[in-house]
């Protein structure tokens, strides 16, 4: 078990312009020092911070803003993050996302994503890997608890991402695991079950013997599957010491469900009370976390905004369902504010009206017409 430790211990030190490099300092002490929600001040200066950095620095996010008429007055005048202009996830498949000054001394990260619509596969280059790292574990360690001896244990299934050396979930898991979030004389590597499910089973029985809480991460295909397979094995139902963090789809396994139907199917197949969920993407380096009924947390390094359904570059103030806007400080050295297909709305406990969201289902279409704009 790997001792416990600040997230910034071993860090690896970042190059490039001085602004570069003070924002990725300035990052990584947020995310370090990110104990709750209330940093509203301390983020609008940081996100706008960030913007303005990217907006210089990334030439197809400056050509986006640019067709959406902002110009650089526009740019230094901003004074709320909520204004910053979100480019469409699919500009990873357009072009190279990338920001101009700053990257760090050790080899980059390179995910793909999954390209399930046959539509050309996009690319995220990774140049700060630490920052990947510290944003993904102090973020994991807010929803179950910092690694330990007698703290949880992470496990994968994810068939059609296993396969894949490019993939940044996979990718995830093994760094969690490697955080700490693992059995017993384990490794990074193991706690994956491609499709040998009791083995998946076996593992499950005796973490929960040992005292172990699970994290079981898995596409939702592959759970739901797996829920079946459990339910007809006769094993107890699981109504603790397991959270089924569900993410992704069906994939073209099966059609696509809305969430509150996936929750049922693994509900009923595991005997679990609650699903979990996790939400997050190839284009994001940060994730958010549901334990229960579908309500996601973001950490406070991110927001969600939630645009409106049938004007895209308009804030949705109603609380009704609208498409998922994303900012992440994380993604320093490609664009941290990203609009998605994903449909959600604000929970509606949440006061601040950005920082946790239910997840709902994506838009019908696969693309965003806006992103041809982005092509020369």
């Amino acid at each position: 078990m790997p001792p416990d430790g600040s997230p910034l211990e071993d860090v690896v030190m970042p190059s490039g312009s001085a602004e570069g490099v003070a924002l990725w300092h300035a990052v990584a002490d947020f995310i370090a020092g990110s104990t709750g929600d209330a940093q509203n001040e301390a983020f609008n200066n940081l996100a706008l911070r960030v913007f303005r950095f990217q907006y210089q620095g990334c030439s197809l996010y400056r050509t986006w803003c640019g067709h959406l008429g902002w110009s650089p007055l526009d740019v230094t005048s901003l004074s709320r993050w909520q204004d910053i202009p979100a480019m469409p996830v699919e500009a990873f498949r357009w072009g190279h996302v990338h920001s101009e000054g700053l990257i760090e001394n050790r080899p980059p990260l390179v995910f793909r994503t999954s390209g399930t619509t046959g539509a050309d596969r996009g690319t995220h280059r990774v140049l700060t890997p630490e920052l990947y790292r510290m944003s993904a574990t102090v973020g994991f360690a807010q929803r179950f608890g910092p690694p330990s001896d007698h703290g949880a244990v992470v496990l994968g299934l994810l068939p059609g991402y296993l396969e894949r050396p490019d993939s940044s979930l996979v990718h995830m898991v093994e760094m969690l695991r490697a955080a700490g979030w693992i059995e017993d004389n384990g490794r990074p590597s193991d706690g994956f079950f491609l499709n040998d499910v009791g083995a998946l089973f076996d593992a499950i029985d005796a973490l929960r013997e040992a005292g172990r809480t699970v994290v079981l991460i898995g596409v939702t295909w592959a759970l739901v599957d797996a829920s079946e397979a459990w339910k007809a094995s006769g094993r107890a139902p699981l109504t603790e010491g397991v959270h089924i963090a569900v993410t992704g789809g069906m994939k073209g396994r099966r059609e696509e469900w809305v969430a509150e139907r996936v929750r049922r199917a693994l509900q009923s197949g595991f005997g679990c009370t609650e699903v979990a969920g996790e939400y997050g993407m190839t284009e994001l380096l940060s994730q958010a976390w549901s334990l229960k009924e579908g309500v996601y947390q973001i950490p406070p390094w991110m927001r969600v905004r939630i645009r409106r359904t049938d004007d895209p570059l308009s804030i949705n103030v109603s609380g009704s369902t609208g498409g998922v806007d994303v900012i992440d400080l994380a993604n320093l050295s490609s664009c941290a504010f990203l609009s998605t297909q994903d449909l959600a709305r604000h929970h509606a406990a949440d006061i601040t009206g950005n920082q946790s969201f239910t997840l709902l289902g994506r838009f019908d279409r696969s693309e965003v017409r806006g992103c041809n704009l982005l092509v020369d």
